[in-house]
């Protein structure tokens, strides 16, 4: 069932009510979350309902061992071995295609039949961090079974995340506990900023369904499809459009979760802080799926020895932790190069600050600052190319078209190219004005009767369903 459905509306419409009716009564909330929840997956596939409860059971077992050990260095055995199960069994599944290949014949049939559960990537690192966060804690803080349950299948954010931690954590509104107090507070829930979630709730499906979708339609597809029947800056176009048209998939999505979320008394986590603003390779990571990019840190990088060996390590644990970070995306090369490509231009940046002896040298003047932004707009856009192709004969087609076209670099592009170019342009320059403005929307829509939202909504809503493309947009980052 997709969140941008009329089924999910009607869902969500019927939950809404009796989840808050329940509200003196934290613990059947829970219950109904986890009845929806599985419901959710098991209307996908009941396959996916049953993976996720018997993955939840066997991170229990392991939650239980390091709650029960009494040494630090028998938790760590508990999380290391935890961890390796977790990462093997993500790894089975995501690479099954490729390793069923190199099986005899007569077991290939039915391993390449095995379908990668919803949800499984997501889960699977908040798992991760339950472990390492309960390693940490007083043993009475662990999840009851039905508790880690909701926490790893928790319906807004099992499809493709935020990746919603156990400890401490960045929502919109500040840092806020975890998924683990949460979901364990006794004390009733209360709906969180409800302009503000609607808003965003809003901004998400205008991002998704009509930005995303339209930039698909009408640039990326059409030009990627074959890059060598287009002018250069055409294609340049695209690849500029794609980027955007990622961002607004993902960024649409997260905020529609964590709009949804809010209207269910949790905060999750932030995903995306305006990543195309920023002013360096670095500050973009700190921007962009900011779920992920901490979980790297905090769980491939630091433990690789992060920047306490040296600076040579540094730059290797850096490739070592985005290349890793590249092929979670998929088994194919490209997701890999884009990893290590990522990798090496922070490496690049590390050794120009060490160079200048001075951390972020260009961000001392405007100048610097909009070169840099610039710099890192086109390296980030440029970069995104090998995901969007599936091979190398695809990835060439593009380069040839930008560095050797059949047409010159002065051939403009077909006028409703040129729309997008310009509309992606002000966008980029005009990201803080665009993010004023939205602050701008909830503050009138918290001076508004609730009952007066509906004009605005509907508006906004009728105007989605005339000029967005037909159909039901899948989300990308859910095939990841």
């Amino acid at each position: 069932m997709s969140l941008l459905s009329i089924e999910f509306a009607a869902f969500f419409m019927l939950l809404f009510p009796a989840y808050w009716a329940l509200r003196p009564w934290p613990g059947a909330q829970n219950a109904l979350l986890l009845a929806a929840s599985l419901f959710m997956l098991w209307l996908a596939n009941p396959y996916f309902a049953a993976a996720l409860l018997v993955f939840a059971t066997g991170v229990f077992g392991v939650a239980r061992g390091i709650a029960q050990s009494r040494h630090e260095k028998a938790k760590k055995r508990w999380l290391g071995a935890g961890a390796a199960l977790i990462a093997a069994n993500l790894g089975f599944f995501k690479y099954h295609d490729f390793f069923a290949a190199h099986f005899p014949a007569p077991l290939q049939e039915p391993v390449a039949a095995l379908i990668f559960p919803l949800g499984l990537s997501w889960y699977s690192f908040q798992a991760i961090a339950y472990l390492d966060w309960l390693r940490q804690r007083p043993a009475s803080l662990a999840l009851k079974w039905h508790e880690l349950v909701l926490h790893l299948g928790f319906f807004p954010t099992v499809t493709s995340g935020p990746i919603f931690r156990a400890g401490l954590q960045k929502s919109v509104e500040g840092l806020h506990a975890g998924a683990a107090i949460q979901i364990q507070t006794r004390r009733p829930r209360r709906l969180l900023n409800p302009a503000l979630a609607v808003c965003l709730i809003l901004l998400g499906i205008t991002k998704k369904w009509f930005l995303a979708g339209a930039l698909a339609e009408q640039l990326v597809d059409p030009v990627f499809d074959n890059p060598m029947q287009h002018a250069p800056l055409t294609v340049l176009t695209a690849i500029y459009g794609y980027t955007a048209q990622l961002f607004f998939d993902f960024s649409g999505y997260s905020d529609l979760v964590i709009g949804l979320a809010m209207l269910l008394g949790f905060h999750i986590p932030l995903n995306f802080m305006q990543p195309l603003a920023a002013h360096n390779l670095r500050e973009f990571w700190n921007r962009w799926h900011i779920s992920l990019s901490t979980w790297i840190r905090d769980y491939i990088y630091i433990p690789l020895g992060g920047s306490r060996h040296g600076f040579a390590r540094t730059q290797l644990n850096l490739l070592l932790a985005l290349g890793l970070s590249g092929a979670w995306h998929g088994q194919g090369w490209n997701f890999l190069l884009w990893g290590l490509a990522h990798g090496a231009g922070l490496a690049l940046l590390n050794a120009g600050d060490a160079l200048t002896g001075r951390r972020n040298a260009l961000a001392g003047t405007a100048a610097g600052r909009f070169a840099g932004r610039l710099a890192t707009a086109h390296f980030v856009c440029l970069a995104f190319v090998v995901f969007r192709v599936t091979d190398a004969e695809s990835l060439a087609a593009v380069w040839q078209a930008l560095a050797a076209p059949d047409t010159p670099w002065a051939t403009l592009p077909p006028p409703r190219a040129l729309a997008w170019l310009a509309l992606l342009a002000a966008a980029w320059l005009l990201c803080r004005p665009l993010a004023a403005a939205f602050a701008a929307c909830v503050a009138l829509m918290q001076r508004l009767p609730v009952l007066a939202w509906a004009l605005p909504a509907s508006a906004l809503m009728g105007l989605l369903i005339i000029v967005a493309p037909p159909g039901v947009p899948g989300f990308i980052y859910a095939g990841f």
